[in-house]
């Protein structure tokens, strides 16, 4: 029997993101055991990239070529191609994998269900499950992979509560590297790093994003300094500004916390690190002397063990998020042994549990208007209260605590037992379906006067498309609701694809009976296209994205 072909969809093994670190952990694995033939599809890879020919699994890259006029205006027309829609279908053609796996939100891979060719592959497909209740267009969409992973056990939970259409397996959480790990004395490794070792430190990892509560922890942290009368407590926050997110220095000044909240500052000029007190969004290097040292984000951020010297700085890790798909820096922070905090929702929920740290109780929960999801806001009093548990403890029960995090990370989490789920799912599937007989559809069919709106779709999806399978999918009933209403958002996806993704805030457009019918016809051409191109009917240019440098 020829080895199983598996396609994993990343956003580039050779990057620093972390989908691409989960990606890259998985595969290199994956390939260890010599079962499988791997190949990539990089969302935000370039066919010259310096770090393609490094990996040792085919790679198929998504970003168009810089100055290539052709590319960059296909890869504009939608706003999907940048998540890999435009080559999608290309990529599965070359390669014909028998299994994909996909690891990101539903808007970012959506797109796959909607493939004219995902009846030819198995799909394992792991969702960001952040909040709940999850939209029941999403559940449609998970119901359709093969199988169904979760970043976190909560989300299993969820998704199993809501629908028993979807083959939800387990949990494949990502783990730390080998980076993060307890330094063998934390008053010395305070002094190095510039902080007083006498202080106490309270620590946060997030990007400075909405559902990150910079402003319930500044308030929290405020609140403890005057109920406390602490000298000796600080706040550390690695985050970014500015950025899409919260006006980090209006909450400061308004909390009175100023003078105890420590940032982590880095030198465009010379790459040092420093941790200094919010005094501008660029300031002088402490290092090098140049005027170009500023707050770490996404684009300029240190590497893994700058941040693991950073995370041991911490006495007390606190995720004080609204909601969490997985929440990777409570793992981090356990892995180097410092006690954590989260909000009791979501991802944080069983992650912080499994750490043995502590839950942090909720003030309430909201419903988000945009998604349908209950989103959380933690309670300052608990929060208060469990800082007055942790912070005075003596050194002898902080280094007992410490090594009980630790000790509760080793046993929960790793790569090994990451790739190993993922092994079981790919070995458990059986192979894809490439020479499967032709299924066209019938875009060029008469179509009779029917004037019951349901009935008129129905004959669209039987004898046009040639589709059983969606007659009672979400998209199908949206479209009969939108027929039904005479208007429709023109998505800039098609109009087969999410009306709750990002990229479709169209206004209402009116609707017709001939839009319903060229909609479908368009599909089934589509459709009729890529099944022509599976059977070798078409035969497609050289392209040099295709070929591995």
């Amino acid at each position: 029997m020829n080895k199983k072909k598996v396609l994993f969809v990343s956003e580039a093994s050779y990057l620093n993101t972390g989908y691409a670190t989960y990606s890259r952990e998985v595969l290199k694995r994956l390939h260890a055991t010599g079962k499988y033939e791997l190949a990539e599809f990089s969302i935000y890879g370039t066919e010259d990239h310096k770090d393609r020919g490094t990996i040792p699994w085919k790679n198929y890259p998504n970003m168009p070529q810089a100055g290539n006029q052709e590319q960059n205006e296909i890869y504009g027309k939608d706003g999907l191609n940048q998540f890999g829609k435009w080559r999608f279908d290309r990529a599965c053609l070359d390669f014909k994998p028998d299994v994909v796996l996909t690891i990101r939100d539903w808007w970012m891979d959506a797109f796959i269900q909607h493939s004219p060719l995902r009846k030819c592959f198995k799909w394992v497909w792991m969702p960001t499950v952040d909040a709940s209740p999850q939209n029941e267009e999403w559940i449609d969409s998970f119901s359709d992979a093969d199988i169904v992973l979760t970043y976190s056990d909560w989300a299993v939970d969820v998704l199993k509560s809501q629908s028993d259409r979807m083959n939800v397996k387990c949990a494949a959480p990502p783990s730390a590297s080998e980076d993060f790990a307890e330094v063998p004395n934390k008053t010395a490794h305070k002094e190095k790093m510039g902080i007083n070792p006498e202080w106490k430190i309270i620590g946060t990892v997030m990007r400075n994003q909405r559902r990150k509560l910079f402003p319930e922890l500044f308030e929290a942290f405020g609140k403890y300094l005057k109920k406390t009368g602490d000298t000796k407590t600080y706040l550390y926050c690695h985050t970014s500004y500015p950025d899409n997110g919260w006006d980090l220095p209006k909450h400061l000044f308004e909390n009175e916390i100023s003078s105890r909240v420590v940032f982590t500052y880095l030198c465009a000029a010379c790459g040092a690190a420093s941790c200094q007190r919010f005094s501008d969004t660029v300031i002088p290097c402490k290092k090098c002397g140049q005027f170009a040292s500023k707050l770490t984000n996404v684009g300029d951020g240190v590497d893994t063990k700058t941040l693991a010297s950073i995370y041991n700085l911490f006495d007390v890790y606190i995720q004080p998020a609204n909601s969490e798909g997985f929440g990777l820096p409570i793992v981090e922070a356990a892995a180097c042994g410092v006690p954590v905090m989260a909000t009791d929702y979501s991802a944080m929920e069983s992650e912080v549990r499994k750490l043995e740290g502590y839950p942090i109780k909720l003030r309430t929960k909201h419903l988000e208007m945009e998604t349908g999801c209950y989103r959380a806001l933690p309670d300052h009093e608990h929060i208060i209260e469990l800082w007055d548990k942790l912070l005075p403890k003596p050194e002898a029960l902080r280094v007992k605590d410490r090594k009980k995090t630790r000790a509760a990370f080793e046993k929960n989490y790793g790569w090994d037992k990451t790739a190993k789920i993922w092994e079981e799912c790919i070995d458990e599937l059986d192979y894809g379906s490439w020479d499967m007989t032709t299924q066209f559809a019938r875009p060029d069919a008469e179509i009779p006067q029917i004037n019951n709106n349901k009935e008129l779709i129905n004959f669209l999806v039987m004898h046009v498309v040639n589709e059983p399978k969606i007659l009672n999918s979400y998209s199908i009933n949206k479209i009969l609701r939108d027929f039904n209403f005479q208007q429709f958002k023109n998505n800039p996806g098609g109009f087969f694809y999410g009306e709750m993704s990002v990229f479709n805030r169209e206004n209402y457009r009116p609707l017709t009976r001939d839009d319903i019918i060229n909609m479908f016809r368009e599909k089934a051409k589509n459709k009729n296209f890529w099944e022509n191109a599976r059977i070798g009917n078409i035969q497609f240019p050289e392209e040099s994205w295709l070929c591995q440098k």
